[in-house]
């Protein structure tokens, strides 16, 4: 009977696999794609740098993250793995340094002996005891993330869990750019209504002006005055934070907020945008709150939208009038 891939135990098959990187063996028949379908965080991350480590340490994580298999756990692998190879080793913690035995010596009673009431032996001249050894320099960089993955701002908004896990953790450790792919987070974000994520975006940086304050004029669309206002406001507490963050335009006073620059600046053209849409809530907003007026003729052009609308609805067809004898 011949031996065939089946046959093969599943630590053969993971050192095929690594041997091979081809993502489509696991698509050979049934038997694989059960042994490859769900595989663990260490031999995904294994693989994972495997298949991009010709493409140094600035890239691998930015393209391991593309694929699906790379979660929270499996990105914290790969950092560990290679951390590892790297020869790099992670400087204790201050709770670990502080911990130490504190034990208390009693008596027969159980009470507590003093120092001063301990015997002490005799003093002994003592070797002043050599300093550690400096961990050695690691060989190669460290791990760089420079781009957040399109893929975990395609999926539908979910109300339970509006900033992914992996978004949290990739700020935490890393410093990815939430400008990525051209402002694409944001304007997904957008896109859902997820005013969390956007507020996690805003707070690190990320600019709603580019592309022409494209972000805004998707709110507008929207008729979301609520997104507009989170996009063109700053919160008092990310001053200062982010490449976009402006001086303030008054000085810090004790018992009192700071005023803080607007990310956008309001031009005509988006009360132009905001009277196309016919949203008079971010009109007024655009008008009264940010002092921009809009020019005469759009003034003249306001509620015509509306006007024309209705009478295209209360015009009758073609085919209901009646036709001549």
């Amino acid at each position: 009977m011949p031996v065939t891939l089946t046959h093969l135990p599943v630590e053969l098959l993971h050192h095929i696999h690594l041997l091979a990187l081809n993502p489509f063996l696991p698509c050979v028949n049934n038997h694989l794609h059960s042994i490859f379908h769900q595989p663990s965080p260490h031999y995904a991350a294994i693989y994972l740098l495997e298949l991009y480590s010709a493409y140094g340490p600035n890239e691998i994580l930015t393209r391991a993250l593309r694929h699906p298999i790379c979660t929270v756990e499996v990105t914290e692998e790969i950092r560990k793995i290679w951390d590892r190879r790297r020869g790099y080793v992670e400087p204790l913690r201050k709770e670990e340094l502080s911990k130490s035995p504190n034990t208390k010596r009693r008596d027969s009673t159980g009470s507590v002996i003093k120092r001063d009431q301990r015997h002490r032996p005799r003093s002994r001249s003592r070797s002043p005891s050599p300093s550690p050894t400096p961990p050695p320099e690691p060989t190669a960089p460290a791990l760089r993330c420079s781009e957040l993955p399109r893929r975990l701002f395609r999926d539908p908004f979910n109300p339970s869990q509006p900033v992914h896990p992996l978004i949290t953790y990739l700020f935490s450790k890393y410093d990815p750019s939430p400008n990525s792919h051209k402002g694409y987070p944001l304007f997904r974000a957008i896109l859902t209504s997820n005013y969390e994520l956007v507020s996690f975006l805003l707070l690190h940086g990320a600019d709603p002006s580019i592309r022409d304050c494209f972000a805004l004029d998707i709110a507008i669309s929207m008729k979301d005055l609520r997104m507009v206002q989170l996009l063109v406001e700053r919160d008092p507490s990310d001053s200062g934070s982010g490449p976009n963050s402006s001086p303030a335009k008054e000085g810090v006073k004790k018992g009192k907020k700071v005023k803080l620059g607007d990310r956008v600046e309001i031009g005509t053209r988006m009360v132009e945008k905001a009277i196309e849409k016919g949203s008079q809530e971010i009109i007024n907003y655009f008008v009264y709150d940010k002092k921009v007026m809009p020019p005469l003729h759009s003034i003249m052009n306001i509620g015509k939208s509306d006007r024309s609308k209705s009478q295209k609805r209360k015009k009758p067809s073609r085919s209901s009038l009646p036709t001549k004898a």
